[in-house]
């Protein structure tokens, strides 16, 4: 009799060693990466069009990663950014995998006579 109570309190916890150490055997880890300059979409917000100056929207979002003056006189300010997201898990022998996305992003502010005349995102 108690033979077979062993048997059973054994293979009771035979089943449970796996949930007990599936921390080990299951792994997963996530990375985001942003370069070059980033605006967060609430400081675009901020910038009002017909309202905000040049140093406003440099107060606000920062230095632009290039400008361009069009032959009309108007200027675009560009802040452009790229953001690469990963992720990679493994199923300890038997499967791993990972993946990674980049997106390139950018803001684009067009001032005509110093003013803010229009702003869009891309």
């Amino acid at each position: 009799m108690k033979n077979t109570t062993l048997t059973r309190i054994a293979a009771a916890g035979l089943m449970l060693l796996p949930l007990t150490i599936s921390g080990c055997l299951i792994s997963s880890s996530r990375s985001s990466h942003i370069d070059g300059a980033y605006v967060q979409p609430a400081a675009v917000s901020q910038v009002e069009v017909s309202e905000s100056t040049k140093a406003d929207v440099e107060q606000i979002m920062g230095q632009p990663s290039f400008k361009k003056v069009h032959d009309d006189g108007g200027e675009t300010w560009t802040w452009h950014w790229t953001e690469s997201k990963g992720s990679s898990g493994s199923l300890f022998l038997i499967f791993g995998g990972s993946s990674e996305k980049t997106v390139a992003e950018s803001v684009h502010v067009r001032f005509e006579d110093g003013v803010v005349v229009k702003k869009w995102r891309d």
